[in-house]
């Protein structure tokens, strides 16, 4: 007959059994501490949006089904891309009957997207603002109309001290009044001094702190993203307090007020040309286009060295 030590060994391996539980003998804490650790919600971002950097060199829709093609940039991308879709749940989604017809030659699959994006705001009259993509908190990204994915907000900070900072205006050097001078002397001194200056009228015509960040504000509001601000009739709001913007807005407002500061690192080269540095960024400069603006490529030279091969050149 079985004792209660061997009886309860039994219990522990059926438990253990039921549980998934490895043995205790199976894996150390050592082998458990070497795991790699789960990838952060900042790296998965940069590597789904390095993923959407790829090159496709030609591209031809004709009549086809949004949802198919949002499933082709996801599978030759491999990119992790959760559409807003419409369904029961849900009105105001992108419609996944959506068709599509585009050409495109040697773009990025994320410009890529964007224009599919484009097309599908235009066959669908009830989002005027249009549509657009941005990252979750959990790294993936999400596409849909602006309306709705605006309904995922988070809390910023930006400094803007230096914006509000305002030169000295010293154009006028001050004058001597010699007549004053004169008078002076004759009457024994004191009076006035015969240095005059409009550094009065200067501080007077200085305004508020305040109100100039209300210019920023506004510029702001006018440029990126109007109708998703309050002021716009949308939810975002951006207030002014001690030197910086408080800024609650959706990940693609963010976006364009301040970038994306985990920018794939693959798609940044350095490089010495002629003794000298150079840093090239290779994404689409099509992303982001400003109106009767071309974008044209930019060369830099950094650390102020004489360009020699040895120690401190270039």
């Amino acid at each position: 007959m079985p004792n209660a030590t061997s009886r309860a060994g039994a219990v522990l391996t059926l438990l253990a059994g039921m549980l998934g539980a490895a043995p205790a003998c199976g894996q150390s804490a050592d082998s458990l501490r070497g795991q790699a650790a789960a990838p952060s919600p900042t790296q998965l971002k940069r590597e789904n949006l390095n993923k959407l950097m790829r090159q496709i060199p030609e591209v031809n829709f004709s009549d086809h089904r949004l949802e198919d093609v949002v499933a082709f940039i996801t599978e030759i991308t491999g990119a992790d891309i959760e559409p807003y879709w419409n369904d029961d749940t849900r009105v105001d989604g992108l419609d996944k009957d959506t068709l599509i017809t585009l050409s495109a030659n040697r773009i990025s699959a994320l410009r890529l997207l964007e224009m599919v994006l484009d097309k599908a705001g235009d066959t669908n009259g009830a989002f005027a603002s249009g549509n657009t993509w941005q990252m979750t908190d959990w790294g993936t990204v999400e596409c849909g109309p602006k309306e709705a994915i605006a309904k995922r907000q988070r809390l910023e900070v930006y400094s803007i001290d230096d914006l509000l900072w305002q030169i000295p205006d010293y154009d006028e050097a001050p004058t001597i009044d010699l007549q004053s001078v004169l008078q002076s002397s004759q009457g024994g001194g004191g009076g006035q001094s015969p240095f005059q200056n409009d550094q009065q009228q200067q501080d007077l015509d200085r305004r508020p702190k305040d109100e100039r960040a209300q210019d920023v504000i506004d510029i702001v509001e006018a440029l990126v993203e109007p109708e998703t601000w309050m002021s716009g009739g949308g939810t975002a709001s951006i207030r002014y307090f001690q030197g910086s913007l408080l800024v609650r807005a959706p990940d693609f407002v963010h976006r364009q007020i301040g970038g994306y500061p985990w920018w794939p690192a693959s798609q940044t080269t350095a490089g010495v040309a002629n003794g000298r540095r150079y840093v090239s960024i290779g994404v689409d400069t099509g992303i982001s286009t400003v109106d009767n603006l071309e974008n044209q490529p930019v060369t830099a030279t950094v650390g102020g060295g004489g360009g020699g091969d040895g120690p401190g050149g270039g």
